[in-house]
């Protein structure tokens, strides 16, 4: 069969429907402005014929909260619509087909049972429904901008990891500007900053493609002998085979559709067709639909479902929270949090550290009080190696820089699919450590909503660690961002079971336990007297406008996680830093 060769960039009609549209000429009003080479590469590069009759791109023309939808219906091809009569104000209106399909996805939540369609999308809106549609969990990393303050709480954590990507830039002078309307030249270069490489039309395809590829082409692709130097992204409107045949994906592999990739990794010269059934995936392909994988799947998805029922809904019949562990002891005190009184647990340790305490020295944190000896140190996932020279952290470098420990991602459970992966340079970075002098632990995210997937999780985690030594703890890191995560809706109970039983089977391999818990977690999932035999690793970014310079934790950590922004030499991009409390 004849293999097409993707022209330099394929990106065709992505915004047809949406724009009134012009031959592919330069506009003639966006000559010198500063999202000129964006719109021209989408419009004369790309082969997008937007703008409108007259010539113009009217780059700085706000957008419509409707025409947006339709903007990401048409990029990702939603296939489930929610009912008519969801929002009161959508009927007869020309977007609402791509509104009822964005809100089935979660994407498109409206106000008040209004989708508000003729409105002007402000931009922490649209940042927001981005992050949604493309299932981009958020972050909890401080944001930067002057401004800040005015971002919006239900937006901070997708603004923070769109720009943790590097997806946005176009804050002036640091600016984010989160009221502001979004302009149509703003979102073109968002949408160029996001992907590269459309794929509207099934066939066979075998250019390298330089940054991210999407496939939305409702029949699917297949790809071959080739590399993807960004993201391979497969949109939920694919409903045909996507092949993989010798392809190499430099960073992840997420499937937002219900077809399964097939991945082989056969000799170029023998291509993989859709009429070609690929062999099974075995241990040590790539992620064939992985959330964030950046790493190697090496377990069918579970039977779970991908959300879990809430709170009052048993997880029988699998193993039950009160056969893992005894529940904690209340002491009778209590604390505040969130409005909330917290129970305090006997056999736990109160935090002893306090604001002045701490110094900033750089952008670390250093400790000065008497109570404790300190260390410094970092944790790393394969986030660190892309961003470094060849792909390869200078450990020795990293050391001289003044780090003592060092904590590596060993893997992953995808946050929505529950599929388990390995990180890609877990191996390589526990050997530069270890070789380099630096203690070396290492954590797994964790997604368990069973105490079988809990043991699962340890089971691979002691599966990779086999060969290789590390003189550091293992942490069970369980992280619940928003709705979008399986974990969400877990009950205290079987979240607290989840934990213990990882620990105890860590634990059992001659390994140290650790729980890495944020606040939330803390106090609202974790019974503290069933987790105070580990170690406790708590994550609390601070900056030099920070109220407190320590951690608000009631608990004593262990270690800190202080920051998401350090320098350290010999990485690329930003690291993760902590500090260890030592008795």
């Amino acid at each position: 069969m004849r293999q097409i060769r993707l022209p330099k960039r394929i990106l065709s009609g992505l915004l047809a429907g949406a724009l009134l549209l012009t031959p592919a000429m330069a506009f003639t009003d966006t000559g010198g402005h500063w999202a000129e080479t964006a719109v021209n590469k989408w419009s004369q590069e790309y082969g997008v014929l937007q703008g409108y009759d007259d010539g113009s791109f009217r780059p700085d023309a706000s957008i419509t909260r409707g025409a947006f939808a339709g903007i990401l219906d048409r990029f990702l091809q939603f296939q489930t619509a929610a009912p008519s009569g969801t929002f009161s104000d959508t009927t007869g209106s020309r977007w609402e087909d791509s509104i009822l399909k964005l809100n089935a996805a979660g994407v498109y939540l409206g106000s008040e049972g209004k989708a508000l369609p003729g409105d002007s999308i402000t931009r922490q809106q649209a940042m927001t429904m981005v992050a949604r549609a493309f299932q981009l969990g958020g972050t909890d990393n401080p944001l930067s901008y002057h401004d800040e303050a005015g971002v919006a709480n239900y937006a901070r954590p997708y603004i923070a990891e769109l720009t943790a990507r590097g997806w946005i830039t176009d804050a002036v002078e640091n600016n984010f500007r989160p009221t502001e309307s979004l302009t149509r030249a703003e979102l073109v270069n968002l949408l160029n900053n996001m992907i590269q490489v459309l794929i509207q039309t099934s066939g066979n395809y075998s250019s390298n493609v330089d940054g991210t590829l999407l496939i939305n082409a409702t029949g699917g692709a297949a790809l071959s002998n080739m590399t993807v130097s960004g993201d391979l992204l497969i949109a939920p409107g694919v409903t045909g085979a996507v092949t993989l045949d010798n392809v190499t994906v430099s960073g992840e592999i997420r499937n937002f559709s219900s077809i399964t990739p097939q991945i082989t990794q056969s000799p170029a010269e023998t291509p993989v067709t859709p009429e070609q059934p690929a062999p099974p995936e075995q241990p040590g392909t790539p992620s064939s639909g992985e959330d964030f994988d950046w790493g190697i799947v090496v377990t069918p998805p579970p039977a779970a479902p991908d959300t879990p029922g809430g709170p009052d809904q048993p997880a029988a019949p699998g193993v039950q929270p009160n056969e893992v562990y005894t529940p904690g002891v209340p002491t009778g005190e209590t604390f505040l949090y969130d409005n909330r009184q917290i129970p305090v647990y006997a056999g736990t340790e109160r935090s002893q550290l306090s604001h002045g305490d701490f110094v900033w020295s750089g952008d670390r944190l250093v400790y000065v009080g008497n109570q404790f000896r300190t260390r410094f140190g970092i944790d790393i996932s394969a986030y660190q190696n892309r961003a470094s020279e060849n792909e390869t952290i200078d450990w020795q470098a990293v050391r001289n820089d003044g780090v003592e420990f060092a904590f590596v991602r060993v893997g992953l459970r995808g946050y929505s699919s529950g599929k388990i992966a390995e990180d890609a340079y877990y191996r390589q970075n526990i050997q530069g450590a270890m070789a380099a002098g630096i203690e070396t632990g290492v954590y797994f995210f964790a997604q368990a909503i069973t105490v079988e997937e809990a043991i699962e999780e340890a089971d691979f985690v002691i599966q990779c660690l086999q060969g290789l030594e590390i003189n550091g703890p293992v942490a069970y890191d369980w992280e619940m961002g928003n709705s979008s995560y399986r974990v969400y809706g877990i009950a205290p109970e079987m979240a607290t079971a989840c934990a213990v039983a990882f620990c105890k089977r860590i634990q059992e391999a001659g390994y140290t336990p650790m729980v890495y818990q944020s606040s939330y977690v803390a106090y609202m999932k974790y019974d503290q007297g069933a987790v105070a035999p580990y170690l406790c690793w708590f994550p609390e970014y601070k900056s030099d406008s920070s109220e407190k310079l320590c951690p608000t934790l009631y608990y004593q950590p262990d270690y800190w996680q202080f920051s998401s922004k350090c320098s350290i030499a010999g990485i690329g991009g930003n690291v993760d830093a902590n500090i260890q409390f030592i008795r």
